[in-house]
């Protein structure tokens, strides 16, 4: 079985070449390429936008690419990750700075017209500049955070008031704390989550781990697949191994309870967004399922080119199976390239 949505784009905000980056509660986030300057500035973005995708409502945020401005204030402050004595470094928080970002995730903290003021924040990678920008309304720009210790690809999610940024492959977790100055948004302290058993899960040999969280009923979880890799840059990946667990904050380091149910709720990860609803809500979806959409680069011999890693799992007894549709950027009826979030949902019966 299989469901397409077609989302009506209001006329101010609609274009060949935009892409969605994040969804949130009906809203989706939108960008667009660089359009005002000479073509090999394409590769950035520019336009940054909010729709609802049931009222068409657009909220404009700041543009992602300042070539020049007319800010003040510039700032860049040196965050030391805690404990001091970790080893992991700091990371740098910038505000009214010049900057270029590609953004390849966007989280929010709330639904734009919940009343709340709700915090923005993307990942933006292009080339070797890897960012984590921040923003909430009435900001005129983009803040930033930056440093080796938060470099790769990530995953991050609002959980208890903080924004917690994982390192997908190694797995490593932070904990950032957020607060509220003059300029808008500002990162006040980051902290290091010690999760002492996953250090049994560290690779042996040419294998692989993918990791992600998503909240679930009070819960942040933590989801770990485990592949065996191949070929040349191990990019041919067979799955071994999967694992979902709750993680309890309350212990130094931190502790981990393997969750075998969903109470009949499921879980939606892919490489942009990671959700947790119950089955109910959508025909054909089963509950105490896992379902992975997840996008990697596969080399085929001379590029690499997007794939997508897409199966279902089981969490009560530990199976996966894959979607009875296969899944390719040929059937998700989007041009090639613009692909970044497949906005489906795939019953997988």
């Amino acid at each position: 079985m299989r469901a397409t949505w077609h989302v009506q784009m209001p006329q101010e905000v609609a274009a060949d070449d935009v892409r969605c980056v994040g969804s949130f509660q009906g809203w989706l986030v939108g960008v667009a390429p660089v359009r005002d300057r000479g073509a090999c500035y394409r590769k950035f973005d520019g336009e940054c936008f909010m729709v609802n995708a049931f009222s068409h409502e657009v909220v404009h945020l700041p543009h992602l690419s300042t070539f020049n401005h007319g800010l003040s204030g510039y700032s860049r402050k040196a965050l030391p990750i805690i404990p001091v004595n970790n080893g992991f470094g700091e990371v740098y928080f910038t505000t009214n700075d010049k900057y270029t970002m590609s953004l390849h995730k966007v989280v929010l903290s709330a639904s734009p017209d919940s009343g709340s003021k709700c915090i923005v924040v993307a990942s933006s990678f292009h080339t070797i500049t890897q960012t984590l920008a921040l923003w909430q309304p009435g900001m005129k720009s983009w803040h930033g955070c930056d440093g080796l210790p938060i470099v790769g690809p990530k995953d991050f999610a609002f959980y208890q008031g903080k924004l917690y940024v994982l390192l997908r492959f190694i797995p490593r977790l932070y904990a950032f704390e957020l607060e509220e100055d003059d300029h808008g948004v500002v990162v006040s302290r980051v902290e290091h989550c010690g999760i002492e058993p996953l250090h049994e899960h560290r690779i042996q040999g040419r294998g692989v781990l993918s990791c992600n969280i998503v909240v679930w009923r009070g819960n942040l979880l933590l989801t770990i697949r485990r592949y065996d890799a191949t070929g040349k840059f191990c990019t041919k990946r067979t799955l071994r191994q999967v694992e979902v667990f709750a993680l309890d904050f309350s212990t130094n380091p931190c502790g981990l309870t393997e969750i075998h149910s969903f109470d009949g709720d499921s879980i939606f990860v892919d490489s942009c967004s990671c959700n947790s609803f119950p089955a109910g809500l959508y025909d054909g979806v089963e509950g105490d399922l896992v379902y992975f959409v997840d996008q990697y680069s596969k080399y085929d011999g001379g590029s690499f080119d997007p794939s997508y890693d897409t199966f279902v799992y089981n969490v009560r007894n530990g199976t996966a199976r894959p979607f009875v549709v296969e899944l390719s950027p040929h059937n998700f009826g989007a041009p090639r390239g613009k692909l970044d979030v497949p906005l489906w949902l795939l019953a997988s019966k």
